[in-house]
């Protein structure tokens, strides 16, 4: 937890209250076309993700955020 693939393979980082449970995750991001190279469809809920603690306990403008609340991700969000 906590990043989800969209169809076309690109990554969603959530913190763990943000992240969206697998049917509203499936409706918002399994449909959205094909992977690179025409690999298909590439949704995945739940996916392998970087550690998120390393640049957020930093400080740095570069760590990863949630998606949708904008908080840094730490490493409580790396924990499933």
């Amino acid at each position: 937890m906590p990043r989800i693939y969209d169809s076309a393979n690109d990554p969603h980082d959530f913190c763990r209250a943000c992240f969206p449970d697998e049917d509203s995750a499936k409706e918002l991001f399994a449909n959205l076309g094909d992977g690179p190279d025409g690999r298909g469809n590439c949704y995945g809920y739940d996916a392998e993700h970087p550690p998120y603690s390393d640049e957020a306990e930093l400080g740095s403008e570069h760590a990863y955020r949630c998606e949708k609340c904008r908080r840094p991700l730490t490493y409580r969000d790396d924990v499933a």
